[in-house]
């Protein structure tokens, strides 16, 4: 099943709400959100005036991913409030369908897996025993 979470991502201006994947095999030395093109689209970004091209290994091999020069921010929106936010780095991938967030962003949101394949995570600012169930996905076109 996996955990998401819903997010909302600001980006210049412009702000999009959607349901992000908790992906802790998505490791990056910063925090990185990965995004499929429809969503990059919906934000203004995509097609990019510039970006930073790279290869990454994945589970299906390695792809091309483009690093996108605007500077964002992640909030996470959990019982109707904003639980956390973090600055964040937007990379496009036309092979997936929904947003990742990496382990890093994880990190900085403070969201605590409890159970990946239940989907169940609490919020570190959460009481000890609180657990939160996943959203369901959102896949973009």
């Amino acid at each position: 099943m996996g955990i998401r979470v819903r997010v909302k991502l600001l980006v210049e201006g412009r702000g999009v709400e959607t349901v992000a994947l908790v992906n802790s095999g998505f490791e990056s030395s910063e925090p990185d959100i990965c995004v499929p093109l429809g969503l990059a689209k919906r934000l203004g970004l995509w097609p990019p005036v510039s970006f930073e091209s790279e290869e990454a290994m994945t589970a299906g091999g390695e792809v091309p991913l483009f690093r996108l020069p605007a500077r964002a921010e992640v909030q996470l929106l959990a019982g109707g409030e904003v639980k956390s936010s973090s600055p964040c780095s937007i990379v496009a991938n036309p092979y997936i369908d929904e947003a990742l967030l990496s382990d890093y962003l994880i990190d900085e949101l403070g969201i605590v897996p409890i159970s990946f394949r239940r989907g169940l995570w609490r919020h570190r600012s959460d009481p000890e025993g609180a657990v939160r169930e996943s959203e369901e996905p959102q896949y973009w076109k």
